[in-house]
Formats: structure tokens, sequence, C-alpha cells
């Protein structure tokens, strides 16, 4: 079946997309979650029509998320974890803790599913995290692990 996606899924592709997909999953997964709708004839020139209004917003949302990144690179986020004997920590510092140390630093509210860590952190020290803030733009972020005392 023949779908327009109307949201970025992950594993298929960016708003606007025209793809090919199974039926069972479109008709069970897609449509009634309105992430696309049946290419029909209609719906193929409705979404040319709305193709330029479409770009504008994604060039703006483009431009948005590069005044993110030159926000957020360059900069550490302090996080504050219980420490045992060799700097291991007690737990593991989770994406949620990363965005909330964002969100106080810099007042600006991330996703914690937008943050890619290679491997839980679990030891206290300087981590690199990768922050995907839009498509393409991409910031690495460097998490600054201190032990408590």
């Amino acid at each position: 079946m023949k779908v327009i996606l109307t949201k970025d899924v992950d594993a298929l592709g960016f708003e606007g997309t025209i793809i090919e997909v199974k039926d069972g999953y479109a008709r069970n997964f897609l449509l009634p979650k309105n992430f696309a709708v049946v290419a029909s004839v209609g719906n193929l020139k409705t979404w040319e029509n709305e193709k330029k209004t479409r770009e504008r917003r994604i060039a703006k949302d483009i431009e948005n998320a590069n005044k993110q990144r030159a926000e957020l690179e360059g900069k550490s986020f302090e996080i504050s974890a219980k420490c045992g004997e060799e700097g291991k920590l007690y737990g593991a510092v989770t994406a949620q803790d990363i965005a909330d140390a964002v969100t106080a630093k810099t007042k600006i509210d991330i996703d914690r599913k937008k943050l890619v860590l290679a491997e839980p952190i679990k030891t206290a020290g300087e981590h690199k995290v990768m922050l995907k803030i839009y498509k393409d733009v991409k910031a690495e972020l460097t998490v600054v692990v201190i032990p408590e005392a």
C-alpha cells in the first residue's frame, strides 16, 4: 500500500515522503496513529499543494536546530551521583538525568529519546553524549559525572 507520511517515523522516513508499506502495517499502525495517509489521488494533490509550506517549515526547523546546536556544543553539564570505590556509580546516569541537567542549565527543553548513549554511564568522570536535534542536525554534549560525598 502506498502512503504519505504525515510525521517523521524512525524506521521509514521523514514527513511528506511517499513510501510503499505492507497493508497490515499501514492499517494497524500508521493510519490509526495518524503517522500516514493513504496515497490516493486527492491526497497526492493536497500533498503537492502543501509542499511549499512544508519546505518553509522544515527550513525554519533546521535553522532553529542549528541555533540550539550552537548553544549546546562546547558546554559541559554536571551531574552528581552516588559513587563507590574507584569511581563506579551505584546505579547509572540515564538519558532523563542528562535531559534534566541540560534543561536546568540552558532552559532548552530536550527530549530524552533524542539522546544517544553508546553505553550506560556507570563511572564518574567526563563522557560524550550525542543529541539528535533534528534530522541531520546533531550536537555532541559533554557530561561530567561528579561523585557525591
